[in-house]
């Protein structure tokens, strides 16, 4: 078979990307896109109730492009693979905690909590997500300005984040065996890059208990069933170990493919829908009667 008939490949070795998978990743990208643009229209957010959220939606509309475009291999050239998986990561990174600030205020202005709690609540939560914004930022200054910093074994450095940018990139060699997809990676495992992912679950859990008790009557209890659907998920999205004795060039072994694409595909689409229901959330809190103009003690 010529290199033609195969299709992009990148190693030998490599499987065949499934066009099922690139369309779902494509369809996430969309939805995302397709949410951001009913939070637009059809609510009243301003300011930063608005751009946090938004945030959001842009970071993982991007993630999930990327995934899509790996599918295409070497076509479009390595160095924007590279620049892809980078901006993945690190914009991912800085999304996550925004989430944060947003529920604060929203429970603020929903009277879920009281107005004074409430407002300490959006100012600690901004703070917190501003430090972790900088903290990445700051860290990948550093490596572009100077040398490496310390070996991530110090012990004051360990288990904090790490730079993405400016460290070295390599393909992921499993993913790009199991499914065919050039996804670029840090060489270097990077810590804390899902802190923020996992803090905004964990808040928008609690949050969401609160508001089925005591927010806007109605049903569904939008929050805790977007956070519930992200919280399974992410459970069924953890990647069980490569298989063993593997021989290499079995593209056409759909299990194996879809053992890696099936979960993470699933990651993403209940993320989809998390963000979907915060967004119906707000809509229901602006039409209450309660629904105050601003977070304000």
């Amino acid at each position: 078979m010529s290199d033609g008939d195969r299709g992009s490949v990148l190693l030998s070795g490599a499987g065949a990307p499934s066009r099922l998978a690139t369309v779902g990743y494509w369809t996430i990208a969309v939805g995302h896109l397709w949410v951001l643009r009913i939070h637009a229209l059809t609510t009243g957010a301003e300011a930063m109730l608005f751009a946090t959220l938004a945030l959001v939606e842009v970071a993982l509309a991007l993630e999930a492009a990327v995934y899509a475009v790996g599918g295409l291999g070497t076509q479009i050239g390595l160095p924007i693979l590279t620049l892809l998986g980078r901006v993945r990561l690190l914009g991912a990174a800085m999304a996550w905690p925004w989430l944060l600030p947003w529920v604060s205020e929203l429970g603020c202005r929903c009277h879920v909590v009281t107005p004074g709690y409430g407002l300490t609540l959006v100012h600690a939560t901004t703070a917190l997500a501003g430090l972790l914004t900088l903290f990445y930022l700051g860290g990948e200054m550093q490596l572009a300005v100077f040398a490496s910093p310390a070996n991530s074994s110090d012990t004051m450095t360990g288990c904090m984040p790490s730079p993405i940018l400016a460290g070295q990139f390599r393909l992921d060699k499993a993913d790009l065996e199991e499914t065919g997809r050039a996804v670029f990676v840090p060489a270097q495992a990077r810590k804390g890059l899902y802190v923020g992912a996992g803090l905004a679950l964990l808040v928008h859990l609690c949050f969401g208990m609160a508001f089925a008790l005591f927010g806007v009557p109605g049903f569904p209890p939008w929050l805790l069933v977007g956070a519930l659907a992200a919280m399974l998920g992410r459970s069924f999205g953890q990647l069980p170990p490569m298989a063993k004795d593997r021989e290499k060039g079995a593209s056409n072994d759909s299990r194996i493919l879809w053992r890696r694409e099936g979960p993470r595909l699933v990651v993403r689409l209940c993320e989809l829908a998390w963000i979907w229901c915060c967004v119906m959330e707000l809509q229901r809190c602006e039409t209450s009667s309660e629904w105050l103009p601003v977070c304000a003690a």
